[in-house]
């Protein structure tokens, strides 16, 4: 029987390890399968630690007014845009239109993250 929805709310893939880590952690059973395949996606796809993950989804938030949602999306991709026309697939649906030079300071900000990680 499926589990009652609480609350549904958006996360980068740092947050979803750290709560499965700690239920691993916490819990006298083990995760449930489908909580084991998720931990090992993310892992694999994760970049970044949940410090930097929350401090640079903030950061696109607060710098580039971006909704929360858009500034999950970029942090949780593992492969992110190098070029302006790459990050005008993702800020299609944004109400905030940005300049090409605020799109190139997203791609720099995102890529000064990816090089403190690797």
């Amino acid at each position: 029987m499926p589990k009652d929805i609480y609350e549904e709310k958006p996360i980068t893939l740092a947050e979803v390890r750290e709560i499965l880590l700690k239920r691993e952690m916490e819990s006298d059973t083990e995760l449930s399968y489908v909580q084991q395949v998720t931990l090992d996606y993310v892992n694999k796809f994760c970049r970044y630690s949940l410090e930097d993950a929350l401090n640079l989804k903030e950061e696109l938030m607060n710098r580039f007014n971006l909704s929360e949602k858009t500034a999950i999306q970029l942090v949780n991709l593992y492969h992110p845009p190098t070029l302006p026309t790459e990050l005008n697939i993702i800020l299609d649906k944004e109400p905030v239109k940005l300049t090409e030079e605020q799109k190139q300071d997203i791609i720099d900000l995102i890529r000064s993250y990816v090089e403190k990680s690797e």
